[in-house]
């Protein structure tokens, strides 16, 4: 679930409330639930003083695509809901998606459920960079990975997505940081055996 961003004064009527309290405040000027200042006296909870203003993180009227796409994907929750309920028939192999656009790999799913082109890419993108890359899903979703051998696109997707939810398996910025480390050791061999 999405942090919300929240606010004491009226909407549409600037932020006035929000503009004099110690709390953080996110890109329209309200500020998330998440990262509420303890010494404020109007946004925790606890105060139970009236919230006007409120919508979920991930609908900021403020929010940039990509500033969205990072939201959604900061754990693999939504995406693996989202792969949950897409149709077992709407996955396909070889390709990112079919010619009539009824049939997709992950990729074309993960695309699909930005929405709109802008956001999709930029679901792309992010996942590549935080999760996992093009090059370790495709053998995956095309039943070529040893590891995955669920007898469909879909199951074997899923279980690749929990894994790297739960830690399981390597994220794209770890397997960088264990090639970078490979790569000083053998330098280092390498120099040893030279000098």
């Amino acid at each position: 679930m999405t942090s919300l961003h929240i606010g004491r004064s009226w909407p549409g009527h600037g932020t006035p409330m929000e503009d004099n309290c110690p709390c953080p405040k996110t890109a329209c000027g309200l500020v998330d639930a998440d990262n509420v200042h303890p010494e404020c006296d109007q946004h925790p909870f606890g105060r139970a003083k009236t919230l006007r203003s409120m919508h979920p993180a991930d609908e900021c009227p403020e929010l940039s695509d990509v500033a969205w796409a990072e939201l959604k994907l900061r754990r693999l929750d939504p995406v693996i809901a989202y792969m949950e309920a897409t149709s077992e028939d709407a996955w396909q192999v070889d390709t990112v998606r079919s010619a009539d656009g009824s049939t997709n790999c992950f990729f074309g799913h993960l695309f699909n459920m930005g929405g709109t082109d802008v956001r999709g890419n930029a679901l792309w993108e992010g996942f590549e960079s935080a999760w996992a890359t093009t090059y370790r899903l495709y053998p995956i979703n095309d039943g070529e990975h040893p590891g995955y051998p669920q007898p469909t696109p879909k199951q074997r997707v899923l279980a690749f997505l929990r894994d790297l939810n739960s830690g399981a398996v390597l994220t794209t910025p770890q397997q960088m940081e264990e090639e970078y480390a490979y790569h000083l050791a053998q330098e280092k061999v390498l120099g040893a055996r030279t000098v």
